[in-house]
């Protein structure tokens, strides 16, 4: 599934003809998220006007261990089909970057609905 190179995994999933990278498919905005690797935009589908979060990963900054990381993620969301999972609608693979195309989930993440929980905040939020 993932070649390596002398330093840097190569990853290779099945790639969609002609699309190289967003262009032409989505709008890019603002980032929702920030990782080691990654960083998460909110985009539009062009054709439809859906918005979704696009994970946007640095090939080149992975190991050979997160590039396995990744792989299995990515096997993972793609098996997994539930309401209270984020769906992952399409994958773009180019030699340098990975484009995880998802569903939007709204409200903030886990971390910090788990921060609020912690300390009794999330109940004085919704009132």
């Amino acid at each position: 599934a993932f070649k390596t190179t002398e330093t840097k995994p190569v990853i290779f999933l099945p790639q969609i003809p002609g699309r190289a990278d967003l262009s032409g498919l989505y709008r890019v905005g603002r980032t929702l998220g920030r990782g080691h690797f990654a960083v998460v935009k909110l985009a539009r589908q062009v054709n439809t006007g859906q918005l979704v979060a696009v994970k946007i990963i640095d090939k080149t900054k992975l190991d050979v261990l997160a590039a396995s990381h990744l792989l299995q993620e990515v096997r993972c969301m793609r098996l997994v089909q539930h309401p209270n999972v984020v769906q992952l609608h399409e994958v773009i693979d180019t030699p340098t970057t990975l484009y995880l195309v998802m569903e939007l989930a709204e409200g903030g993440d886990l971390g910090e609905m788990a921060f609020l929980m912690d300390f009794g905040l999330l109940q004085c939020l919704k009132k």
